[in-house]
């Protein structure tokens, strides 16, 4: 009979519930415990999933409980924090939300705690588990549109948002091969913000993978048509168009053009099963392991840091810091617009 795994999350607000919905459709994981500071928050998500285990404290929660495995759900400027204090109470497998952290220097932190305290860290890029991407990953490497050459994406609502998972679809699409090189251009003329972090208005990123593939990524600069996560890889012999849901391949190696619509599943209980065998010891390691969350970060990072020192940086990305931080605190990137907007501002609660 398969071990029971038993698992926890750390802070109750909106990704909490998909987190506890996957480790209620998975066999092998039994959700005991959750934790926040805000006394509703907690006594909602509880009660919502019928959980025993209710803390103020996660280090409380951790002691008295014993996960297994913990989820943190809290936002990104929490995340090596309680990274690290999971890891040092020894918590065997952390699942932690996008993006990584806030800068190289805080992932760092994280890996580094992981691999002291022998955790197994992994990063919620669940999109890796959706039919889509896969299908999409299966053909690329079937070579039905040739070679790629180029990887186009357009987003919305903050690199550091919906950019952390398109940029993780294309390193995933491209088997991890290094970045070479990053150039990227920033505009910030407001003081905007996501979940408590400074990003920008818009922005552009170029990047160079090894290999010589392209990848070009937009960031507000047009809304229209900025879909969840949709990106289109040229190739040699044609193009691949894909998103959550849909797929659409246009190649003379399948007679011109096919499209398919998919079912998402639900892929944060595979993250979740997926972990659950990276404990046991059946596959070596997480497709969402803690280095390609870090690889993701970097580039995100490098290209605030090419609007910053106004030119291409070459990987590894040196500075450790959040390079728009920088930017801003320099007087490189002056707000013009006073007034702190957070766009997800309406996540706080406000009983």
């Amino acid at each position: 009979m398969p071990k029971t795994y038993r698992a926890a999350i750390i802070g109750c607000g909106s990704i909490s519930k998909a987190h506890a919905r996957g480790y209620q459709e998975v066999e092998e994981t039994e959700l005991v415990a959750v934790a926040d500071v805000h006394p509703k928050a907690l006594q909602e998500r509880a009660d919502e999933f019928n959980v025993r285990g209710r803390y103020r404290d996660y280090r409380e929660m951790i002691e008295k409980e014993k996960p297994d495995i913990v989820s943190i759900c809290l936002w990104q400027g929490l995340h090596a924090e309680v990274t690290v204090g999971c890891a040092e109470m020894k918590v065997p497998g952390i699942l932690c939300e996008k993006p990584m952290a806030t800068s190289l220097g805080e992932a760092d932190a994280m890996i580094e705690a992981a691999q002291a305290n022998g955790c197994k860290l992994a990063i919620g890029h669940q999109r890796r588990f959706l039919p889509t991407w896969n299908e999409a990953k299966r053909l690329l490497a079937a070579g039905v549109i040739g070679q790629p050459q180029m990887l186009y994406s357009r987003i919305a609502d903050g690199l550091s948002n919906w950019g952390t998972h398109t940029v993780d679809c294309m390193r995933y699409m491209l088997n991890e091969v290094p970045t070479e090189w990053v150039i990227g251009q920033v505009e910030r003329r407001t003081d905007r913000y996501e979940r408590g972090q400074r990003i920008e208005d818009l922005c552009v990123g170029y990047i160079g993978f090894a290999g010589g593939v392209r990848a070009v990524l937009e960031a507000d600069i047009q809304r229209e048509g900025a879909g969840a996560f949709g990106i289109t890889v040229y190739g040699s012999e044609g193009t691949l168009t894909f998103d959550e849901r849909h797929l659409r391949l246009a190649s003379p190696r399948v007679g011109g053009v096919k499209e398919m619509t998919m079912e998402t599943g639900n892929p944060w209980a595979e993250q979740a099963r997926e972990m659950c065998r990276w404990l046991d010891g059946t596959i070596e390691r997480h497709r969402g392991h803690a280095a390609n969350g870090r690889a993701v970060l970097e580039i995100l990072m490098a290209v605030y840091e090419s609007a910053r020192v106004r030119g291409l940086v070459r990987m590894p990305l040196r500075t450790k810091e959040y390079p728009l931080d920088l930017a801003v605190e320099q007087g490189i990137l002056p707000v013009e617009v006073e007034g702190k907007n957070d766009i997800r501002g309406f996540l706080v609660r406000k009983d």
